[in-house]
């Protein structure tokens, strides 16, 4: 394949994907730390009604089981330490009578200190000392507690950074992409040779030193005939393509199925509330075989990958699991809450003329958007949202942009992709209208049932 960019230089050869993915997000995280967040926002990351719903429904669990039972909760990749956070502050609420709350050993688990660290600086964990603890464990790794010992295990948006590979099936052949990552060599600073040795040998103390380079790879893709037989649960992979129709870029989230075999082998084989995973992807093979959905995402560098959420699941059936849930994330916090929600980023992409919006305009309308609502909407968290300018913006939508900022509800709603329910989106119809949302874009924002990528969840028991 030609990638049509003369001036690219070689960062390394074709690989298989999962092997550049692994290579390129280590570094992202290793270099990055806590500053990922600058990058990319998930429903966790400053919301709380996931993490509410979440502690509900273990809550529950817990009030089946003997009162001897220890509660070992093991979270696998912890982003800003948020939904740990929100999920202690709410079961220390519900639980009134102290049976639940105090035997709870809540253990934070990631693969990078820099993000361990971020976690344990996150003040609002701290209000729950004695409760929690960190530890520097990788999710696939078979080690991290005695099998049969924990109660839950659950993860938010790290099957879609762990090892992915990408199929594709043409004429009964399966064929298998590879990568190259390429760079403009003035993007580096000193000698390029040597900065090729330090990214292929992931020197992340040099690479810190770098102005940014991650967001600035392109990737090469080839595709190779290959045999999956050799493949973790080959056997499972082989007859999922069966359903698959031709050249469908299908991921095959291999680094996801080494968590679901930890998972089993860690939960107690009969008090556990089993293994709950949150991610984006494809929900069901109508999904996976809808021509043109994306199968990958860069954000500022990072390479994620779509969740293949059916293959997932016949893999936890295969590892053990007996009864699997997979539905819709909305729908799992809109169970919760009793009404359907979105986010506040769903409500602005059904604004009729934001696809006609330069990216600073989309600012203002986001922000005004969140004004209306925050007329209505009420936190029960404190915090200030940070809105920083795209590079580019006009001097004019920037002053906007800042004031609009500073005028932000300390008490409202608390991040572009935190929940929203229908009643107080229905509650500033009015001042919505004005910023030229109609009552058909209200309707479908909360409609949008068959998109072929959703944020969903699964749990295995």
């Amino acid at each position: 394949m030609n990638s049509g960019h003369s001036e690219l230089a070689s960062l390394g050869d074709f690989q298989p994907a999962d092997v550049w993915q692994v290579h390129v997000n280590h570094i992202f995280y290793g270099t990055k730390g806590p500053g990922i967040h600058q990058h990319f926002q998930t429903y966790v990351s400053r919301d709380h009604r996931l993490a509410y719903a979440l502690a509900d429904h273990f809550f529950k669990h817990c009030e089946t089981l003997p009162t001897e039972v220890p509660l070992l909760v093991q979270e696998w990749g912890v982003g800003n330490g948020n939904l740990a956070a929100r999920m202690l502050d709410r079961l220390k609420e519900i639980d009134t009578e102290g049976r639940v709350y105090p035997r709870l050993s809540y253990t934070l688990c990631d693969y990078s200190q820099e993000i361990l660290n971020g976690v344990e600086a996150n003040p609002d964990l701290q209000a729950h000392a004695g409760r929690y603890a960190t530890a520097l464990i990788d999710a696939r790794d078979p080690e991290g507690a005695e099998p049969g010992s924990l109660t839950w295990v659950l993860s938010n948006e790290i099957w879609d950074d762990l090892a992915t590979r990408v199929l594709i099936k043409s004429q009964g052949m399966l064929f298998e992409e590879y990568l190259q990552p390429l760079i403009e060599p003035a993007v580096i600073q000193g000698d390029f040779d040597t900065f090729v040795r330090q990214f292929q040998n992931a020197d992340l103390d040099v690479l810190k030193t770098h102005p940014p380079f991650l967001d600035q790879i392109v990737w090469e893709r080839a595709f190779q005939r290959t045999d999956v037989g050799d493949w973790p649960f080959g056997d499972v992979v082989n007859k999922h393509m069966e359903s698959i129709d031709d050249d469908i870029p299908t991921p095959v989230n291999v680094g996801a199925f080494g968590t679901l075999e930890k998972a089993h082998r860690l939960l107690h084989p009969q008090h556990s509330a089993g293994y709950t995973g949150f991610d984006y992807g494809m929900l069901s093979t109508a999904h996976l075989n809808r021509v043109g959905r994306p199968y990958f995402k860069l954000y500022g560098g990072q390479y994620t990958s779509m969740v293949n959420f059916p293959l997932l699941a016949e893999v936890g059936q295969a590892a053990g699991f007996s009864q699997i849930e997979l539905e819709p994330q909305h729908a799992y916090v809109g169970r919760s809450l009793e009404e359907p929600l979105i986010s506040l980023l769903e409500l602005v992409q059904n604004h009729p003329k934001v696809g006609e919006m330069a990216p600073w305009d989309v600012d203002v309308l986001m922000l005004e958007t969140l004004q209306a609502l925050n007329t209505h909407y009420r936190s029960p968290y404190t915090s200030k949202m940070d809105y920083p300018t795209l590079p580019g913006t006009p001097k004019k939508q920037r002053k906007l942009i800042a004031q609009l900022v500073k005028n932000l509800s300390t008490r409202g709603v608390p991040d572009t992709v935190a929940y929203v329910t229908e009643s107080e989106v229905r509650a500033v119809e009015k001042p919505l209208r004005k910023l030229g949302y109609r009552e058909k874009d209200i309707q479908r924002s909360f409609s949008l049932n068959d998109a072929p990528i959703q944020f969903c969840r699964l749990t295995l028991r």
